[in-house]
């Protein structure tokens, strides 16, 4: 029966898709096409989510002299608390599990975007869900906070900054629940010389400035090795090419910032970079966008001369900001990746399987691709993230 009402909640959503990717560009900022994937992927979760039924099934051992039976029972009351940057899709990375394991959710969404989950509540009411069953609360800090303490509340998933996940984690463990909260990334893509060179920098550029960096698995430090260092200015070349405006215009490829404070503490991190010694090969706070003179835009930013002490490096920007480093060998592009704090992902770009393999053995982050630049799994797909990406409990 809960399987049946959680495809109901996904016919649901699917009836109202159009109006799931108005509001993700009005609200968000989203272009057109990131805007529909996101609701694609989050389709895909909920269907997902559908399959699990016989997993849940327990096992029963009937040779053992006790008759041992194992049940899986819910936990109670599940608090989803999730970021901006996906505000459709992340929700539906836990709730519809928690919700066909027989749990009860109370959604706690960004406040920066309260319109696009009222759409995931829509379709929680025509696929005519009891009440109680699924909620939302609205606020800041402090409602998180509440929500943790809370009693009935026995377990906490947490997408978000690292800031804020370690308050969450660190509340949550001294209050004793169960949490899992997803955080901060520095995603390295590293360019071999025997990488196909026009496909890996476009891959490069569309994963470092689409949605305006604003996502944790953007790839935001190119590691150029050998000789593709002289690919760079072709990259400069095809970020400044690409358009900045409203998300709703079918040619732009970077909507704005979410808000005046993102812009700001962007357009900081760039300055101090540059304090530092980086060198700025496209600066995109000079940007404009006639039509919206006080827009929080900002274009594509690329960044070069970068040291792994600088603050830039050592921070998620979560902005359309990509730092080129250059180094000698692939050994040295994997200790560079390795020494960040964070594992949330990576990838490689080469046309050589034996390159690809040593790769993915000796890189320490959760989750790697081979000439991907983007790894945002969904559905089946299984997430994971390590080191300072990730804390759990």
């Amino acid at each position: 029966m809960k399987g049946e009402i959680t495809i109901e909640m996904k016919v649901a959503c699917m009836l109202t898709k159009h109006t799931q990717v108005s509001s993700l560009c009005s609200e968000v900022g989203k272009t057109i096409e990131d805007a529909e994937s996101e609701v694609n992927r989050g389709l895909d979760c909920i269907h997902a989510a559908c399959s699990i039924g016989p997993e849940m099934a327990g096992m029963f051992l009937g040779n053992d002299p006790t008759m041992l039976q194992t049940f899986y029972e819910p936990v109670g009351v599940c608090t989803t608390i999730t970021p901006f940057s996906f505000p459709f899709m992340t929700p539906l990375w836990s709730i519809p599990y928690a919700l066909i394991t027989g749990n009860t959710v109370v959604l706690k969404p960004s406040e920066r975007t309260v319109a696009v989950p009222s759409l995931i509540a829509d379709a929680v009411l025509k696929a005519e869900f009891p009440p109680g069953v699924f909620n939302i609360v609205h606020g800041g800090h402090s409602v998180s906070q509440m929500l943790i303490l809370q009693p009935l509340v026995r377990a906490i998933s947490f997408v978000g900054s690292e800031s804020a996940a370690k308050q969450v984690h660190d509340l949550a463990r001294k209050a004793g629940k169960r949490v899992q909260a997803e955080c901060g990334g520095k995603n390295h893509g590293v360019i071999l010389e025997d990488a196909e060179m026009m496909p890996t920098l476009f891959a490069i550029a569309g994963s470092a400035f689409g949605a305006a960096g604003q996502r944790c698995m953007s790839l935001s430090v190119a590691i150029f090795v050998g000789n593709t260092a002289r690919w760079i200015p072709k990259l400069v070349d095809i970020a400044k090419s690409m358009t900045v405006g409203n998300g709703s215009d079918p040619e732009t490829k970077i909507g704005p910032l979410i808000d005046k404070e993102a812009k700001s503490k962007i357009s900081g991190i760039i300055e101090r970079s540059t304090e530092e010694g980086a060198v700025l090969l496209c600066d995109g706070r000079d940007v404009t966008v006639p039509r919206y003179p006080n827009g929080n835009f900002l274009g594509p930013t690329i960044l070069s001369g970068v040291e792994t002490y600088m603050e830039c490096y050592q921070t998620e920007i979560f902005g359309p900001v990509l730092i080129c480093m250059q180094v000698d060998t692939l050994e040295e592009a994997i200790d560079l990746i390795n020494q960040n704090k964070y594992g949330n992902g990576c990838s490689i770009f080469t046309t050589s399987g034996k390159h690809a393999k040593t790769f993915q053995r000796q890189v320490n982050v959760g989750q790697i691709g081979i000439n991907i630049p983007l790894i945002a799994p969904y559905g089946t797909a299984v997430r994971t993230s390590n080191k300072a990406s990730f804390m759990g409990g």
